[in-house]
């Protein structure tokens, strides 16, 4: 049996990875992913677009962070703390109904926001023990 340690660099990898793919999705198809999470009331696509950009750009950091031999505790902090937002507007969304509504979209923000969310806190959990 094989044992997978997870490290601080694999989360940022892994965080990276999900913050590119979104990205990259939001910004190539913004209008099928506001028909997916909402049934009205829709997102408007230019702030999909940017939402899009900004993951890009922050998966990007990401991915430069993970290739780094040492990483500063203020930089884990700072993609921590962007990871917490994600999560807190996730929920302001799900608890107002506003750009997502529909019960795919539903299920999908409440996984996105838990992955996430967890990803914030190991990278703070192994920034102690990696780093």
């Amino acid at each position: 049996m094989g044992y997978c340690m997870i490290t601080l660099k694999k989360v940022l990898t892994l965080n990276a990875a999900s913050c590119i793919f979104f990205g990259l999705i939001f910004l190539l198809f913004p209008i099928k992913i506001t028909n997916f999470l909402a049934s009205n009331g829709h997102m408007p696509e230019m702030v999909l677009m940017v939402i899009g950009a900004i993951l890009f750009v922050n998966g990007c950091h990401l991915l430069w962070a993970s290739f780094q031999s040492s990483i500063g505790k203020y930089l884990i902090w700072y993609f921590s703390i962007g990871d917490f937002i994600w999560v807190l507007f996730s929920l302001v969304l799900l608890i107002t109904g506003i750009w997502v509504n529909t019960i795919v979209g539903i299920i999908a923000a409440i996984l996105v926001a838990l992955m996430v969310g967890t990803l914030g806190a190991l990278q703070l959990i192994k920034q102690n023990t990696d780093n």
